[in-house]
Formats: structure tokens, C-alpha cells, sequence
């Protein structure tokens, strides 16, 4: 897969870039420190799989920047990459149309692990990100988007982003973890999700739960 890295500081920039090509399925066809470097790379004709995009650059419009790029290449994902855990923030970057959100403290082998994830058309939120977007938070079935899922089903839904095991998941509601597995496949197929990660970023984009 083709990576574009974008990340402000050289030392940094050189860590990531390193910890990529030592993946043997990963070429870094480009590295970007400010926006200015990052958009000559929209038309340099080579198909971006993933763009590692680091939120803090200063002066980075970070959302007008995914939008833009998602828009000439409808093809290419996003890992949007930052220090802020600001539930709001990932919100809104996730609605922006990232694939992906990881925390810069996470390690390097679930920053490949990531990429891959986004590369092969899935949704990748690191556990700390998952915790901060679900913990006290309370799914509303008023949405209209919620309209298809029932309330056992909007149930479920919030105990799998909650990493509940269908196990546990049947003791907190009282059901079999037969019905469980029913609901499970339910709410993948109506929100199309195709995994747990896939979930929270339906709930993100269709406000089903409140953000503090």
C-alpha cells in the first residue's frame, strides 16, 4: 500500500516513516510537514492508499484538509493521528470522513495495524478512543437514523462498544446469548458496520449518544 505521512516535526516524521517501511507491505511514497507540502501530493498522479495525518500541525485546517483530499480521491483513507482526546474532536473527525483515530502514546505495532485496517475499507479507533467516546455516555433511540434499530438493539449496540463479550452482554440484559448473537447481526446489517470500531464511528456520525 502507498502512504502519504504527514506529520509536522522531522524527528518525529523519521521515527513514523521508519516504523512504516519496516513493513514490508508499506511504501511511503511521501512526507508532508505543513499543509502547503501536503496538498502537491493530490495530483502527483501515484494512488494514495492511506494518509497518516497528524492533527496538530499548526495552522493545519485538519477538517477542511480531509474533506478536500476525500474529495479528489474518493479511494484513499485517512489515520488521523493527534495527542487531543477530546471526545468532541474525534467526533468531528470521524464525521469529516477519517477512516481511523489513534492517540500518538499508542505503540508502534498497532500504528501498522491501523493503517492496515483503514486500507482494507475498515473503521480503526484505539482502545483509549473507543473508552473515551462510550464511558457515561447515553445512546438516544429518538434519532431518526436509530429509527430502523429497536431499543434492545440500540441496547446491544451499546454494550459491544463497550467491549462487553456476548456473554456478558446476555447477563447485563438478561437474555440468552443465542438472542444475543441474533441482535449482534442485526445491528451489523442495519448500520452496515463491519466491525466493533465500525459501530462506534455509526453512532459518532449519527449523534446517538451524548458527548460532555
Amino acid at each position: 500500500m502507498n502512504i502519504l505521512l504527514a506529520v509536522h516535526y522531522k524527528i518525529v516524521r523519521d521515527g513514523i516513516r521508519k516504523i512504516l517501511i519496516d513493513d514490508s507491505d508499506i511504501n511511503v511514497i511521501g512526507t508532508a510537514k505543513n499543509e502547503e507540502e501536503l496538498c502537491p501530493y493530490d495530483s502527483e498522479g501515484d494512488k494514495i492508499d492511506v494518509v497518516v495525518l497528524d492533527l496538530d500541525i499548526p495552522d493545519l485546517d485538519s477538517l477542511n484538509t480531509m474533506r478536500k483530499i476525500l474529495k479528489d480521491h474518493s479511494d484513499t483513507h485517512i489515520l488521523a493521528m493527534s495527542d487531543d482526546e477530546d471526545p468532541l474532536q474525534i467526533k468531528n473527525v470521524m464525521q469529516a470522513g477519517a477512516s481511523g483515530y489513534i492517540f500518538k502514546k499508542r505503540g508502534a505495532d498497532e500504528l501498522i495495524k491501523a493503517v492496515k485496517e483503514v486500507n482494507s475499507g475498515n473503521q480503526y479507533l484505539c482502545n483509549d478512543t473507543i473508552e473515551l467516546l462510550v464511558e457515561g455516555k447515553k445512546f438516544r433511540s429518538t434519532n431518526k437514523r436509530a429509527a430502523d434499530l429497536t431499543e434492545r438493539e440500540l441496547q446491544v449496540l451499546q454494550l459491544i462498544c463497550r467491549e462487553y463479550i456476548n456473554r456478558e452482554i446476555a447477563e447485563e440484559l438478561g437474555i440468552s446469548v443465542r438472542t444475543v448473537d441474533a441482535h449482534r447481526r442485526n445491528v451489523l446489517q442495519k448500520t452496515g458496520a463491519k466491525n466493533t470500531a465500525g459501530l462506534v464511528k455509526f453512532a459518532i456520525k449519527n449523534d446517538l449518544f451524548n458527548l460532555r
